[in-house]
């Protein structure tokens, strides 16, 4: 099988489950990057977004996969 397609099962993962969670991760992140743009420009806006966004995908990723952590990386 092509090397594209280990990391799912690596991770104790399926690929359309792995594929669910990455593109999850992609729209919190960008939602994050929004918010961290604005900020920027005003500083009294979305004060803790990066931080709540750093502990929500830590909080993510601890429950994903596979319960002794990462097998490849």
């Amino acid at each position: 099988m092509l090397r594209y397609f280990e990391h799912p099962k690596n991770v104790c993962m399926t690929y359309g489950t792995h594929m669910k969670l990455s593109l999850y991760f992609a729209f919190l992140l960008a939602k994050g990057s929004v918010q961290a743009v604005v900020h920027a420009f005003l500083p009294d806006t979305f004060i803790t977004s990066t931080s709540d966004l750093t502990e929500k995908l830590h909080g993510i990723l601890k429950v994903s996969g596979c319960d002794d952590g990462y097998k490849d990386e």
